[in-house]
């Protein structure tokens, strides 16, 4: 649930992500320092698949970006997986991200110059650890998201919804313990989006890993075990 106090919850809860005290403000031409997070506290427990929603310009990607360590707060902790991630230098932060947390962008982010399987193989490169037992799990998971007939396909020779189904598994080939997701299906008509989302929902709830995804999908609301609205820079829970 979502936390009034900075320190409340309790240890035997045990989250994967906890947020106190965020606090971010963005420079705009003309208005000064604007406020997007004031002073917001979240707890996200392993295992759930969280929707943060919220008006268009509410800051759920930078909150989002903040969770993954792509952004630093001005002010307040984030700790993932029982470590302090705030406290993380660039390098640190670099290394902890590649190992532990999956991406999923709406403009899926594929590299063009590598096949399918190459993509999907490309956080177990960065990590060190793209042997034969990894090439293994990436063609294991281009099965499951029904590409494997795919693998030596170059991105631009995929449907949008194919692009996508390639980033899940990208995702997903580290294992992470945490995957952060931004509209993945923005950029798709609605069939191949209720597709996407079916497809993640399972993949996630499969390979036991916590999910927070920013999106106006009320198909992947309604499949998720919590909806965050994020207002006026702090969260509200659906009391559902």
């Amino acid at each position: 649930m979502t936390r009034d106090t900075p320190g409340a919850g309790s240890v035997a809860n045990d989250p994967l992500a906890s947020l106190t005290g965020i606090e971010k403000s963005y420079v705009e031409e003309g208005a000064g320092l604007v406020p997007i997070l004031t002073g917001l506290n979240a707890d996200f427990q392993r295992g759930t698949l969280t929707a943060l929603v919220g008006r268009s310009g509410s800051g759920k990607t930078t909150l989002l970006n903040l969770i993954a360590g792509l952004d630093r707060p001005d002010r307040g902790r984030i700790f993932i997986g029982g470590e302090e991630s705030t406290a993380f230098d660039d390098e640190t932060s670099t290394r902890f991200r590649r190992r532990h947390i999956g991406f999923v962008f709406q403009f899926f982010n594929l590299v063009p110059s590598l096949t399918v399987l190459e993509n999907v193989r490309f956080p177990l490169a960065l990590n060190g650890a793209d042997d034969a037992e990894g090439t293994r799990r990436a063609l294991e998971l281009l099965e499951r998201v029904g590409l494997e007939r795919r693998a030596a396909a170059f991105p631009d020779r995929l449907s949008g919804g194919e692009r996508q189904r390639a980033a899940i598994a990208r995702a997903l080939i580290h294992r992470p313990m945490l995957v952060c997701a931004d509209e993945p299906t923005g950029n798709l008509d609605h069939k191949t989006a209720r597709g996407i989302m079916a497809l993640m929902t399972a993949m996630v709830r499969e390979e036991g890993t916590t999910l927070i995804m920013v999106t106006h999908s009320l198909d992947f609301a309604a499949q998720a075990d919590r909806v965050l609205f994020l207002e006026e820079g702090r969260l509200v829970e659906d009391a559902r």
